[in-house]
């Protein structure tokens, strides 16, 4: 008879959130890389893209490993109200760190509370006091907003912010031309509307549906790609495109390779809240994330590979087909990815027309990979509208407990509404301006999100793993706590990110020259 220690029951028990954990990772980040990368190696070639999404990988999975340790102290935090982190005498942290939330904030005085409160008031308000187990509420901006100083703290959250409606822009770009692609409309700008407020009222109201709703279109987005290359890679045995190398072009993938392999900084608090402060559920999680950041970089390695076998980069002349005497044909100087890039188009627009163009017998399968991508990019789009509204739903309760009185229940509704009012106007303008911008989605991608995220965890959150692995914050009891080289390898992630961040200045520089 097999017997199973506890934490292995417990993974089993827990599976399913640690499943979520997973298809979350891989939804977030399983789109914007897709989409534009292949297009971005027409120069390169896929050797360079290769080995730059190497060193991003690694980059990524030390992050992982030093965020989940902030996040295990910000909860140390939260949780051990009547511990000093400055001496460790019993004092109240409160008064140490004026202005943080603390789980103990939450209403447990019985006294708020009459004879004849409704159970929704009760429910509002009376939450069980946190044991030591159980994940208080936590975000990327109440992060923030414990290790950071007051100025930057507010400049991360405007980062963040940023990034959130960047990432959205582009999402919503993308999604109206797969969606206008696959059921040929002629202009995206008819699909917006629809395709952004609906995901967008489920973001902010329908919260519940939104894990398990993501789990199982992800999981058929990954089996519709999987099938679309190992199909493309049988085709390209018979296109036979050359593909050229070039390490000096190297740069030219960087910043979007940045961007495909990156973001699980963001997820992680969020993901977060589906455990409890516990070791096994927190390494669990860990393992998790890691292995959706793994996913996510075979897929988008396999799809390159696959696009560049098809697709000629540069040259049209370049494509030699089997059932030809001298080995060569020429396509339209459109069919090309720097054509593609030239005109901001994804990368299943010059896949698409190469299929049909060549092998009209496999049509279907330019009709699998451009489902794939509509499903995708609703995925990520969902996805990232729901961690922006529990990011901003953070700075609003953080504002809001300075000046509200706790047991007031209009007060509670009224902040209810603030934060959904607040989501709604975040939401709106990324509408707004994917609406006046339909054409420049690689422009947007490799610019704007590449900066944003990388200067978002080269600088303010290795700054706050600075500050945890920092004297006064190292040698708290949490669950999992770092090695003495894993401590070190804090300096590979912020000497990375913030080079991609120089990096990204730079070529924006040089461009407008």
């Amino acid at each position: 008879m097999a017997v199973f220690s506890p934490s292995a029951t417990t993974f089993y028990s827990n599976i399913t959130v640690y499943l979520q954990c997973y298809f979350l990772t891989i939804a977030y980040m399983l789109g914007t890389g897709i989409l534009g990368l292949p297009v971005t190696l027409a120069r390169a070639g896929f050797t360079p893209f290769l080995f730059m999404m190497t060193i991003c990988l690694v980059a990524q999975i030390i992050s992982i490993i030093l965020i989940t340790d902030a996040i295990q102290k910000l909860v140390y935090v939260q949780l051990h109200a009547e511990i000093s982190l400055a001496d460790n005498d019993p004092t109240n942290v409160k008064e140490s760190y004026d202005g943080i939330p603390l789980a103990e904030s939450s209403v447990t005085d019985e006294s708020c509370f009459s004879d004849g409160d409704s159970a929704e008031e009760r429910s509002l308000f009376s939450k069980t006091e946190s044991s030591s187990d159980e994940m208080p509420a936590v975000n990327i901006f109440i992060l923030a907003k414990v290790f950071l100083p007051k100025i930057l703290s507010c400049a991360s959250t405007m980062n963040f912010l940023f990034y959130f409606s960047v990432a959205g822009i582009s999402y919503a770009l993308a999604g109206s031309q797969a969606y206008a692609e696959v059921f040929h409309i002629n202009s995206a700008l008819t699909v917006t509307p629809f395709f952004c407020w609906l995901l967008n009222l489920l973001a902010v109201f329908g919260r519940k549906l939104v894990s398990p709703l993501v789990s199982v279109l992800t999981l058929f987005k990954g089996s519709l790609l999987l099938v679309a290359a190992i199909i493309a890679f049988v085709v390209g045995t018979t296109v036979h495109d050359r593909i050229s190398n070039d390490f000096r072009y190297a740069g030219d993938t960087f910043m979007l390779v940045t961007v495909a392999v990156g973001g699980t900084y963001l997820t992680l608090p969020f993901l977060f809240t589906k455990i409890k402060y516990v070791e096994h559920e927190i390494r669990y999680l860990r393992i998790s994330t890691t292995f959706g950041l793994i996913t996510v970089y075979i897929l988008e390695i396999l799809w390159c590979w696959a696009t560049l076998d098809v697709v000629p980069q540069i040259d049209p002349c370049s494509v030699s087909l089997s059932q030809t005497n001298n080995g060569t044909y020429c396509l339209p100087p459109d069919y090309t990815l720097q054509s593609a890039a030239e005109n901001g188009e994804i990368s299943t627009i010059p896949f698409t027309k190469v299929i049909n163009s060549l092998y009209p017998q496999y049509s279907w399968v330019a009709t699998i990979i451009s489902l794939f991508i509509m499903v995708s990019i609703t995925v990520s789009y969902l996805f990232n509208s729901t961690i922006l509204c529990h990011t901003v739903e953070g700075v609003i309760t953080s504002w809001w407990k300075e000046s509200w009185n706790k047991c007031d229940f209009m007060e509670i509704k009224c902040q209810n509404v603030t934060s959904s009012l607040a989501n709604i106007v975040f939401l709106s303008v990324i509408f707004i301006v994917a609406m006046f911008n339909p054409k420049s989605f690689l422009q947007v991608v490799e610019k704007l999100m590449s900066f944003g995220l990388n200067f978002g965890l080269g600088f303010f959150i290795s700054f706050i793993v600075w500050r945890c692995t920092s004297k006064k914050y190292r040698d708290l009891d949490v669950p999992l706590p770092l090695s003495k080289v894993q401590i070190h390898l804090q300096y590979i992630v912020i000497v990375f990110f913030m080079t991609a961040s120089i990096y990204d200045i730079v070529v924006w520089i040089s461009e407008s020259v």
